[in-house]
């Protein structure tokens, strides 16, 4: 079976633009050899260990009880469309677990998020 990238992006495909902050955005646009369209939502992300192991990128925060990735990331960037960079920040292989109530998590600095979203647009095109 022969996937390729497609050259379009989620706009000309689609009609809808998307936000800078959006999930989506980490995931290439395929398309298989019928000329179905499709994105790659297995892919998985690894952040330059600097990012992830500097204290001047990120803030800490302990989990509270009923805490969920959306509610953590309008406390911190005022939008709740933000969660998936706490999952990467925290190597998270599965949101949709429920979070521990004390967990500590590393909560990249808003200051940093353009970083992230560059790099990972950066990865997305190798």
């Amino acid at each position: 079976m022969a996937i390729t990238a497609v050259t379009e992006d989620f706009y000309s495909l689609t009609g809808n633009r998307l936000s800078n902050s959006s999930f989506l955005r980490l995931f290439n646009i395929l398309e298989d050899e019928n000329y179905n369209k499709f994105m790659n939502v297995f892919r998985s992300y690894v952040l330059n260990n600097d990012m992830t192991r500097n204290t001047v990128f990120f803030y800490t925060y302990d989990v509270e009880a009923d805490d969920w990735w959306d509610n953590i990331s309008n406390k911190y960037y005022g939008t709740p469309y933000l969660w998936w960079a706490i999952c990467l920040m925290n190597n998270i292989a599965n949101p949709f677990e429920d979070l521990e109530e004390g967990m500590q998590l590393k909560i990249i600095k808003g200051d940093y998020i353009y970083y992230l979203i560059k790099e990972i647009k950066n990865i997305s095109e190798l």
